[in-house]
């Protein structure tokens, strides 16, 4: 169901995962913080690697010639917070799973706007390819987003530098369209325009023609919340794309990430499995 549908005082609800969780949301963060933090030294590779002057302008490559495919993720957030240390523990499962992980950061709203975001992350990509074609990587390419990642890994599909390598999107509990951002408080922060809500929401600039998509959403977040799986998948299957949409049991907006990315979760053991079907593609 459109988003439109739903009163002005749902939407808070609906679409606000600190609002739909609760309290219980410091508990989650301070758990991924945690977990991160424990398992850092598991990973190997270079850390911070700037791609540009803002201090957020880094990523991580974690990647190896032995690694079946290579993973770029990009972390959620709303687009106004987080950071990608606070994924090393999802990290940690990936690499476990036989994949290298390039883990990228990118400025914030409000400093930025989201129009920036985009951009920035544009030179990004095109950084993190020309240092994985000098270290001599050349697996194919997924890209992994959560929540507003997922968002930002659509627009991301379209970079020239990572087409020819690109063969899956992975969008987990994303936020696809855009207009009701600029009902709830997020607005606050985000400060989102009427032209970027135009020209962003990826009904109305959807992701590119080729990559194979794998759309997922929690079966305990918010109704209007999962709708967002269910319409872009919907819409990029009747564009022709292939296209899973998995709904993961038991799942909030954050756990989902904890399960999916955990090769040795059910659910997660899904996941893995279609991501290497991919390196034959």
């Amino acid at each position: 169901m459109t988003w439109k549908k739903w009163s002005h005082s749902d939407l808070e609800k609906q679409f606000n995962p600190r609002a739909a969780i609760g309290e219980g949301i410091t508990t989650i963060l301070a758990g991924w913080e945690s977990a991160s933090a424990g398992r850092r030294e598991e990973l190997k590779g270079e850390f911070d690697i700037a791609y540009g002057d803002h201090p957020l302008m880094q990523y991580d490559c974690h990647v190896k010639s032995s690694d079946k495919l290579i993973i770029i993720n990009i972390h959620g957030g709303y687009f106004r917070a987080f950071d990608k240390s606070g994924m090393d523990s999802h990290v940690a499962d990936l690499l476990k799973s036989g994949f290298g992980v390039v883990n990228i950061n990118y400025p914030l709203c409000p400093e930025v706007t989201l129009t920036s975001i985009v951009k920035t992350l544009s030179v990004g990509i095109s950084h993190v390819m020309e240092h994985l074609e000098a270290q001599g990587f050349n697996q194919k390419i997924v890209l992994l987003g959560h929540s507003a990642g997922a968002h930002l890994g659509m627009h991301l599909s379209h970079e020239p530098a990572i087409k020819k390598k690109l063969v899956g999107i992975v969008a987990l509990s994303g936020v696809f369209e855009l207009g009701f951002i600029q009902q709830i408080s997020i607005q606050d922060d985000v400060h989102l325009s009427d032209d970027e809500v135009k020209k962003l929401d990826c009904l109305n600039f959807p992701p590119s023609l080729g990559p194979k998509y794998y759309i997922s959403a929690g079966g305990d977040e918010p109704s209007a919340w999962i709708d967002q799986s269910w319409i872009m998948a919907n819409f990029l299957t009747k564009r022709g794309d292939d296209v899973t949409l998995h709904i993961c049991s038991g799942a909030h907006h954050f756990n989902l990430v904890d399960y999916l990315c955990d090769g040795n979760h059910s659910d997660g053991l899904v996941l893995k499995k279609w991501i290497l079907s991919l390196c034959d593609e």
